[in-house]
Formats: structure tokens, sequence, C-alpha cells
């Protein structure tokens, strides 16, 4: 009687996968580098402490962040899917969890049709950062490209309902980020949209994201959260590929505005930034860029004062031998003026106050005041899983 149950099971289970078809893998990035950073500053707290001078570090961010994650999908018919992605960060050098998330980076369930695009649901990118992702020149790498600093500090967001459709070269994101508040639809939310276009050669993106953030007060909860301000970004990007040399350059408007009451979660500012690059296909094996990031800052809060600093700019080499599909050596030199690496501070330090209006990122230096900028070298090796 047993064996009758079990072979019946089985043929049920094998009768349910040749009509739905599902596949589970697992995916990942190891990452692995060694960098000195001239200039470099110890900080206690967001203050600045006695120490500084060059530093050579071990980080796991490089290239690319070390990851791992999982990535469902499931045939329904009729050309629809069920998908769902889980996918956690994790620092190579010592094992750690990045974040405090077990899925930090993206948790989301939805469905895809082929024909009108996919729905999902959780933790994820927003619109712009997916629109303007191929007109990075390193494609949000982020010990290279100041990635924070273009895209802000919520470029995930939990909470998130998002559409994504292809059609022919057109490309449309678009999501809302449910903020979940007892007396107010709009506070702690956030919405955006993009569109990308890729055709012989050329390409064009645009993307507009925007948070109402809290005070920190109402972040906690210890308020009703009603009162919110506004931390906007506007991009557009274009492209162009020259056989093995693709071009490309954009820019980004930012405006922050505090909420009318309490300590802001997000400081306030105003700023332009522009960027440019080149990826060169030099050997089958070789890609080299080069690439320039610029902001006008107009208006920046730092330790409660308003100021206009200083505009930090960085220039960046970089070099990426693939040794083979999955694995690859790089190297590169990266210079800001103005400002740390990747602008994690800007420069202006107001006595014993923040080192910065931009957020503290996972790679995070901090300038020695008076310094006019900061070196930084790269030696690296990435594995794709």
């Amino acid at each position: 009687m047993k064996k009758l149950l079990l072979a019946a099971a089985a043929s049920a289970l094998m009768a349910q996968g040749a009509h739905a078809q599902t596949s589970v893998t697992l995916y990942g990035v190891v990452t692995a580098a060694v960098q000195y950073v001239n200039h470099a500053q110890n900080t206690v707290g967001g203050v600045l402490a006695p120490g500084s001078g060059s530093a050579v570090l071990m980080n796991s961010s490089g290239i690319a962040n070390s990851r791992w994650g999982l990535r469902g999908t499931e045939d329904l018919g009729g050309g629809l899917q069920g998908v769902f992605v889980l996918e956690n960060q994790f620092a190579t050098e010592n094992g750690q969890l990045a974040g405090g998330l077990m899925f930090g980076r993206q948790a989301y369930v939805g469905l895809n049709s082929r024909a009108y695009g996919k729905v999902t649901f959780g933790r994820q990118y927003t619109s712009s950062f997916f629109a303007l992702a191929n007109f990075m020149p390193t494609a949000y790498a982020p010990e290279f490209e100041p990635v924070v600093g273009f895209a802000g500090p919520n470029f995930r967001e939990s909470n998130m309902a998002q559409y994504t459709g292809t059609f022919g070269p057109v490309t449309l994101y678009t999501h809302w980020s449910f903020g979940e508040r007892a007396g107010s639809v709009t506070a702690g939310s956030a919405y955006g949209a993009g569109a990308t276009y890729f055709s012989n050669g050329f390409g064009i993106g645009v993307g507009y994201d925007e948070v109402k953030t809290l005070n920190t007060a109402e972040a906690t909860g210890a308020s009703g959260g009603s009162d919110y301000g506004r931390d906007m970004r506007a991009a557009i990007g274009l492209s162009y590929m020259l056989g093995p040399v693709k071009l490309m350059g954009g820019y980004r408007w930012g405006n922050s505005v505090a909420p009318a009451t309490g300590t802001p979660t997000l400081l306030p500012h105003r700023d332009d930034m522009y960027w440019a690059g080149v990826n060169w296909q030099a050997l089958p094996a070789l890609q080299l860029t080069l690439a320039w990031y610029y902001d006008n800052i107009k208006r920046a809060n730092i330790g409660g004062t308003v100021v206009n600093p200083p505009n930090p700019q960085q220039y960046l080499a970089l070099a990426d031998y693939n040794l083979s599909k999955r694995t690859d050596l790089f190297a590169a030199v990266i210079y800001a003026h103005n400002a740390s690496l990747n602008w994690d501070n800007i420069g202006y330090l107001p006595s014993g106050q923040s080192v910065g209006y931009l957020p503290a990122t996972a790679q995070t230096y901090y300038k020695t005041p008076g310094s006019s900028g900061q070196l930084g070298i790269s030696l690296g090796i990435r594995t794709i899983f």
C-alpha cells in the first residue's frame, strides 16, 4: 500500500512538472580588492578623530559588490510566468552580512507576461536607477563611481510595486513605494518612472525618482508621520557605439527639501551632476574605461550650516581583464578633487560637526581637512557564478 501511495505521489509530481516548468537558479558575485588611499582621516561616529595619512586595506566592493541570490520562474501558461528574486550582499574580507538585512539588495515576487511586461512587489531598485544603468561608465561599480552621489541613498526601496515592460527598442519602468504611515498616504512613500531607447548603436535613457522623506521622529515612529520633505532626482543619459568603443554621458538634476519640522533624515541640498565616459574593448579579453564625474553643488546643509562648497569632481582609469567567462582581474586609478573618493564627504568640515552632506556608503573614506583631494589605487579579482 505504501509503495502504491509513493508511486502515485511521484506520478503526480512528474505530471505537474511537465505541465508547469519551474526553475530556480543560484547566482552570485565574489569580489576582493586591495586598495591604497592617501589623505585619509579617521572618524568616530561621523566626526573627525585623531589619526590621518595613507591607508592600504582590503574590501569586497571593487568593480562589483559581493553578493549571492536566488532567482526563480514558473511557467503558468499563456505566456505568463511567476517570478521571484532574493539577493543579499556580504563582505568577502570577513564574511559579514552587509546592511543588516538578509536580502537587502533585492527581495520581490511577481508576474511576468511576454506580451505586457512584468509587475513585481517587494524590495527593488528604483525606476531611474534601472533606466540610467547602461549610461554610467562602470554600470555603478561601487568603488569607482559616485553611485550615492548620483542616485541618492534611496536607490533601493522597500514596500515597492514596480512595472517593467519592453516593447521593441523601448523599455519602460515605473514604481510606487508605500510609505505605510497611518494618517498619511504620501509621507514616507516614493515613486518614479524611466524609459530607455536603443537602436543602431544609439541609446538614450531618462528617469525621475522622488522620495517623501521624514524627519527623525517620524522615521522612528515617535510622531504621526504627516510631515515630510522631498528628495527629487531627474536624469538623462546618452550613449553611442563606434565599433569596439562605447561613448556615454549624462546629466542629473537633484533637489532635496527638508520637512517643515524636526530634524530631517536626509539633509537638504541642491546640485547638478554631469558625467562622461568611454569603454573600449581593446582586446577580446580586455576592456579599458575612462570616466569623469562633476557635481555643481549649489546648496548643501552640513552640520546644520547651509554652505556652497567647492564643486567635487572625480577621474577614473580602469582596466578589466577576463581570465575566463566567469573570472576577471581589474586595476584602477581614481582621483577625487574637492572631496573624498566617490564624494563620501565634500571636504567642508565645520568644527566638530558632520563630515559631509552625502550619506556614508559601504566603501567610505574621509578626506583629511586641508587636502585638495584623494587618490585611490585598486587591484582586485572577481568571479561570477
